[in-house]
């Protein structure tokens, strides 16, 4: 199931588009991304934040995650700048991440090629 917030990957023609989900829109079958890299011959390319949109069937979710230290610092910061919000955001997308782990265990890189997504595109 896919999120705001989620890192995606998505087919055009000879290459990979790589961005996150800003918002769905179920009702159009559509995501809205911002695209921050293209993903050509095994090599990502960062680009400009730019963005797109795509129907849901041609997106695939990337199975990226943060270590528990990167969490940790991210609340942290949010604590620190008092940013309350922020700070509810990260806790819920770490549970997520958490619990994520424990269904499906992985060492892989997530930009090795048969590593990009999980589900089909």
């Amino acid at each position: 199931m896919l999120r705001s917030g989620d890192w995606i990957i998505a087919q055009i023609d000879n290459y990979h588009v790589i961005g996150f989900i800003e918002s769905i829109s179920v009702a159009r079958n559509e995501v809205f991304i911002t695209k921050v890299a293209n993903y050509v011959e095994g090599v990502t390319h960062s680009v400009k934040p730019t963005p797109k949109l795509f129907t849901v069937d041609r997106v695939g979710k990337l199975n990226l995650t943060l270590e528990k230290e990167d969490w940790d610092s991210l609340i942290d910061l949010a604590i620190h700048t008092g940013d309350e919000r922020w700070f509810d955001q990260l806790a819920e997308r770490m549970l997520l991440d958490v619990q994520e782990k424990v269904k499906t265990p992985s060492t892989h890189s997530p930009f090795k090629p048969n590593d990009l997504c999980s589900g089909s595109m």
